[in-house]
């Protein structure tokens, strides 16, 4: 067969595809239109919820950032001469009582976004200095359980405080112990190991405490923990 009758051929064979595709198209235009717009309604519809979310954010941040002036705000003496705007306090209950106000409706209003979360978390840390530690426990158990790792890391840290505090140290090594084993973006493994060195400091476990501070330095040396860590080491026993 000639070069010219084959390729004569493979233009026959390209036209009568491209000829059945087009067919295909044209019998079924509704259908192809119809997959059409609704690759389109579920792309513009992803694209709207991103925005929306992305929106309720920087929303959820700002209000946020509002309540932590309220929580961080200082706490001066009465009578004591403060700038014209400036959130401060006379006492440290005074201060939480007022900052758990603000952070509650945070949560409440961008439950849904990690700043609503986080204003969750120190709610139930001001109801502790507030002096409710009842409250404070009970929400933080319940945010311990929380599928957001990073909140549920800091809630369980807290609650090992609240634990200490009142003379459960058992509760508090267990916390710490999960907390070394299971490190998040908000508790790290050597933050965890710090506090579980404390707790044997203060349970006179002065050896169990001092492994813990010499592998802390040897893990990372440079770190802020291994200074800490170092400093407990080299203070009189």
């Amino acid at each position: 067969m000639r070069t010219s009758e084959r390729r004569q051929l493979k233009q026959d064979k390209f036209a009568e595809t491209t000829k059945e595709t087009l067919s295909w198209a044209v019998a079924h235009r509704k259908k192809l239109v119809a997959g059409i717009i609704v690759v389109v309604v579920v792309v513009v519809a992803v694209a709207a919820g991103l925005w929306v979310w992305n929106y309720r954010s920087q929303q959820a941040n700002t209000a946020l950032g509002r309540a932590l002036t309220v929580y961080n705000a200082p706490i001066v003496p009465v009578g004591t001469a403060v700038p014209s705007g400036m959130v401060v306090f006379n006492s440290a209950q005074e201060r939480a009582r007022a900052a758990r106000t603000e952070l509650q409706k945070v949560a409440n209003q961008y439950s849904s976004t990690t700043a609503g979360h986080m204003a969750e978390y120190l709610a139930a840390v001001s109801a502790i200095n507030m002096g409710d530690l009842k409250v404070g426990e009970q929400e933080l158990k319940s945010l311990a359980d929380s599928s957001n790792a990073d909140i549920s890391s800091l809630a369980k840290l807290s609650l090992a405080g609240v634990y200490r505090a009142t003379n459960r140290n058992n509760d508090a090594l267990q916390i710490y112990k999960s907390l070394v084993e299971h490190p998040t973006g908000t508790v790290s493994k050597a933050t965890a190991q710090l506090e579980l060195a404390s707790l044997y400091d203060a349970t006179n476990q002065k050896s169990e405490a001092g492994k813990l501070y010499s592998e802390i330095m040897k893990d990372d040396p440079r770190s802020f923990a291994a200074g800490v860590a170092n400093q407990k080491l080299s203070s009189p026993k």
